[in-house]
């Protein structure tokens, strides 16, 4: 009996995986998703939007790569990106209405304050509406790699706040993600 290999797919976190924080594929990188693409499909998966998918990978990989066979999955899954007719188009997008997006960026200003984490100093914004996910980035969206790997190592900090958000937030799934952030998308 042969096994029936069609549906074979091999996925990949992006930041900390196929590359650093928020940094495009390296050329080699790029040389090994591409030739991965020639026998498989692949997925990546991870907490940015589509633009930083289209910087990190959509725009590294080299001439003549299987994009047919790439699935680009934003904001923790919560979008897919195909290439369909020639064009990076999205497949499904599960977006928060305005009522829940107010609920949440008020809990996560709740959350700060009850639970005391506010850094000294940031890089960029904190909270950003990704339109599917309501990501906090404790240092801020542009930190240098080497802060974030220094803010919470251990995720204690994150465990805390994750664990005020749950109280606040029935029916939301929030969890870890990159060095310094939590993100909030549908359960």
């Amino acid at each position: 009996m042969s096994a029936d290999r069609s549906k074979d797919v091999l996925f990949f976190d992006l930041d900390g995986t196929l590359a650093e924080s928020k940094r495009p594929l390296s050329e080699d990188m790029a040389a090994i998703l591409a030739r991965l693409l020639a026998i498989t499909d692949v997925a990546v998966i991870s907490g940015g939007d589509w633009p930083q998918f289209e910087k990190q990978i959509a725009s590294r990989l080299p001439a003549g790569v299987a994009l047919d066979r790439l699935w680009l999955m934003p904001t923790t899954g919560t979008k897919l990106y195909r290439l369909i007719n020639g064009a990076w188009r999205a497949v499904y997008a599960e977006l928060f209405d305005d009522a829940t997006k107010a609920k949440i960026l008020k809990a996560f200003d709740e959350s700060l304050e009850a639970t005391g984490f506010k850094p000294e100093q940031t890089w960029g914004e904190r909270i950003e509406d990704r339109g599917s996910q309501i990501t906090f980035s404790a240092l801020g969206q542009e930190a240098p790699v080497k802060e974030k790997e220094h803010w919470d190592p251990k995720f204690g900090k994150r465990k805390v706040i994750q664990a005020d958000l749950k109280q606040r937030l029935p029916g939301l799934s929030i969890n870890m993600g990159g060095a310094t952030s939590i993100d909030i998308t549908q359960e």
